[in-house]
């Protein structure tokens, strides 16, 4: 497996990259899914090259349908760098796939709903 550089970035890097607003890492951080560090005598907020993959985890998440609940202790199982092996990770994938499935059905009951619907 290859390492991450994990150097230092600033929040609005880390906002570019990820595509995430400067308020909602934030926001993630006060929830404890993310941290930050202070660089030297600064305020600001620095985030490590490693938080990345865990700002997309929780970006990805939310996207199967997960809360931010349901993201904390999923992330609370894995390693504060990630990402993490396969072994760490597949009980999470299956999780993952299980809740995407169970969305597909309801989007297809859905489509069976709206085809049953009577119109005047």
């Amino acid at each position: 497996m290859n390492k991450l550089p994990d150097h230092l970035v600033s929040i609005r890097d880390m906002a570019q990259r990820s595509g995430v607003a400067a308020s909602t890492l934030r926001y993630y951080e006060k929830l404890g899914l993310i941290a930050s560090e202070r660089e030297g005598s600064s305020e600001h907020r620095r985030y490590r090259e490693s938080t990345f993959l865990r700002v997309q985890y929780v970006t990805l998440a939310q996207r199967a349908g997960f809360n931010l609940e349901e993201i904390a202790g999923q992330l609370a199982t894995l390693p504060e760098r990630l990402p993490p092996t396969r072994k760490q990770w597949e009980p999470l994938r299956k999780v993952w796939h299980k809740r995407i499935d169970e969305s597909m059905a309801k989007l297809e009951q859905l489509k069976v709903d709206i085809d049953n619907c009577e119109v005047a």
